[in-house]
């Protein structure tokens, strides 16, 4: 592409004569569209993309060099004209479509490697009755397994289907339940959604991924809780509900071990995916009435269904929300329902028992500004090596939990599942250099890219939020 002698068809030809049965036409084609239009630059960066897919490098890498291709598409707008015959123009307008049709076909290739959940080994599991007294394999000493149950449920929302994630304990020992150490939940990441809410990008829905995550009790280290699916969506008669609201650019999955852990202990659990959510799983506009669906109309449909349609009577009510999700936290029920904040801007003053947790690490909502509110409205300090060694006694019922040292402190998205967590680096990874370079805002999945402490804060912060549900909403 340097020879001002050849023309643009004459250099790759010259590159890839012994080669052109290796690669696959959509790759002959998108090397060519990038030299005919882009810049020299172009062809080195197609040439290694090629190299990397046909040695069987996982599609994070691919991507990554991928969005140098399409970036310098941008900076060839910039850029004069190279010399090209005219038969081979292809407007600079037209390139940025051609190009991201050859790099679909290039990331759909089926034959190309790509590791993902499902190359994890097997969990075990050790029973498929609801409690029964098992043996440790390891061991070989007694415990108690707990079953908990979990399941995709849906509501419709002035027309629109609506997914939530379901964790409820396993309702009797006669419910007839299958394990299977192959149970996932399925995650999709849509990149098109959030280039368009970060930065106001228009990116096409094919770069979207689907991610199989693996429930966090399986990495259980006691073994002693177990989850399933049924393919029923029988419910308790009675229990406590909880809901989990994500936060912006959240999923239903966010705080599935909080979910999990709650199930354990006899909650009923209920994740809604609300608007904002990454997956997209649903357009909120094409509702019946015309009138775009939001969290309330959400949440409000959800309770209904709860009561009416699947006939649960609720002992108590709680709610627990992360960011965005604290907004939520205070919007929903009345004075009686526990309330839990995790990285909000606020604490809930709504009603009597309100916990906050938040953190000096948290990159994307200030802690600072909780600070004032929490000493105004009398939230009792709880101390965090307290919290940490889990040797507290009674829980306030409006306590306030700050993790103050900037060494081991969480920050915005450690308190989600490590499973989200580590779905969203691996597929953000490439661009998160250059997000920071442009100043677009990442929700501190930068940090967590160097942290990778989701397992940590859980360890600390779960077993707080549900003995404080557990107390406050009087579950034994």
């Amino acid at each position: 592409a340097n020879n001002s002698n050849l023309t643009a068809t004459d250099a790759i030809d010259a590159n890839n004569q012994n080669e052109n049965k290796k690669y696959p036409k959509t790759c002959q084609n998108c090397c060519h569209t990038i030299i005919r239009t882009a810049h020299p630059s172009g062809c080195y960066i197609a040439r290694l993309s090629l190299t990397l897919i046909h040695d069987g490098t996982n599609r994070t890498t691919i991507m990554c060099v991928l969005f140098l291709f399409l970036a310098t598409a941008v900076a060839a707008f910039n850029l004069p004209s190279y010399p090209q015959q005219q038969h081979h123009e292809l407007p600079r307008a037209a390139f940025i479509s051609t190009s991201i049709s050859s790099v679909g076909a290039i990331v759909n290739q089926p034959a190309f490697a790509l590791e993902n959940a499902n190359s994890r080994p097997a969990a075990k599991v050790a029973a498929s009755s609801s409690s029964v007294s098992g043996i440790d394999i390891n061991n070989g000493s007694t415990q108690s397994i707990k079953t908990i149950i979990y399941n995709n449920l849906s509501v419709n929302v002035d027309g629109v289907q609506v997914p939530v994630a379901s964790w409820r304990p396993s309702i009797d020992n006669n419910e007839n339940i299958q394990i299977n150490n192959n149970l996932y939940y399925q995650h999709r990441i849509s990149v098109s959604k959030i280039g368009k809410a970060l930065a106001g990008w228009k990116l096409p829905s094919f770069v979207d991924r689907n991610f199989s995550l693996r429930p966090s009790s399986f990495d259980d280290s006691n073994n002693n809780v177990q989850i399933s699916s049924s393919s029923h969506q029988q419910l308790p008669q009675s229990a406590p509900v909880v809901l989990l609201a994500h936060g912006y650019l959240g999923s239903r999955f966010d705080l599935s071990h909080l979910g999990e852990a709650l199930a354990a202990q006899g909650f009923l659990v209920l994740a809604p995916e609300y608007p904002e959510s990454l997956a997209a799983s649903y357009d909120a506009t094409e509702s019946t009435s015309g009138v775009p669906i939001d969290r309330t109309m959400i949440t409000n449909k959800l309770l209904e269904m709860l009561t009416k349609e699947w006939n649960v009577q609720p002992t108590a009510y709680g709610i627990v929300g992360h960011s965005l999700g604290c907004g939520t936290v205070d919007r929903t029920g009345d004075g009686s329902w526990t309330r839990v904040c995790l990285a909000g801007g606020y604490p809930s003053l709504k009603g009597s028992n309100s916990l906050f947790i938040g953190s000096v690490n948290d990159g994307a909502v200030s802690v600072s500004r909780a600070v004032d509110a929490l000493r105004e409205n009398n939230f009792a300090s709880l101390n965090e090596e307290t919290i940490r060694s889990q040797s507290w006694d009674k829980l306030p019922s409006r306590a306030s939990l700050i993790f103050n040292n900037p060494s081991n402190a969480p920050n915005h998205i450690s308190f989600l599942a490590e499973g989200t967590n580590d779905a969203m680096v691996k597929f953000l990874s490439p661009l998160l250099p250059l997000s920071r370079w442009l100043g677009i805002p990442v929700l501190d999945f930068d940090k967590y890219q160097i942290s990778r402490d989701s397992k940590a804060t859980g360890e600390v912060v779960i077993p707080l939020v549900v003995d404080y549900l557990k107390e406050m909403m009087r579950v034994s």
